[in-house]
């Protein structure tokens, strides 16, 4: 399978564990999720992932969380004003829109327990665990950076 295909698969079973787990994926939270499958699990997907304000971000992952939203295959919820019936707000978190069926694959089995493991937990939790774990990705590092040549700049 394609690694495009594959990141859209996982992007997919994650939302659907959300779904079965009651709970909400923030970009945050699944942008967290997919640094630490590819970090703790070491699932090869070619993301590249920076430091962020809020910890590690792939701009790749955006990319196909967005395309799918293109495709109406997930969307991001909308507040709407109850009498124009207007979109006043965006909730940010994503939802599964299509079908989906888990794999029988042992791999894919492994990847929906870590997904269930993390996926319930609060995004302060994962946060917090990310940014001790993973100093490097922190939000004082593209911060402090921008500090660092501030000083130099001005000196």
């Amino acid at each position: 399978m394609p690694i495009e295909d594959r990141i859209y698969r996982l992007i997919r079973l994650l939302l659907y564990v959300a779904k079965e787990e009651n709970t909400e994926v923030t970009p945050t939270k699944l942008q967290k999720i997919f640094f630490l499958l590819e970090e703790e699990e070491g699932e090869q997907l070619g993301l590249e992932f920076i430091p962020g304000f809020f910890g590690p971000y792939s701009p790749e992952l955006h990319v196909y969380i967005y395309k799918l939203i293109e495709l109406r295959e997930i969307e991001e919820e909308e507040v709407t004003d109850p009498l124009s019936g207007k979109v006043i707000a965006r909730k940010w978190h994503y939802v599964l829109k299509t079908e989906f069926t888990p794999s029988n694959d042992e791999k894919e089995k492994q990847i929906e327990a870590f997904f269930r493991e993390w996926v319930k937990k609060d995004c302060s939790d994962i946060l917090n665990y990310v940014y001790k774990k993973y100093p490097e990705y922190g939000p004082f590092q593209k911060v402090g950076d921008l500090i660092m040549a501030w000083l130099k700049l001005n000196r």
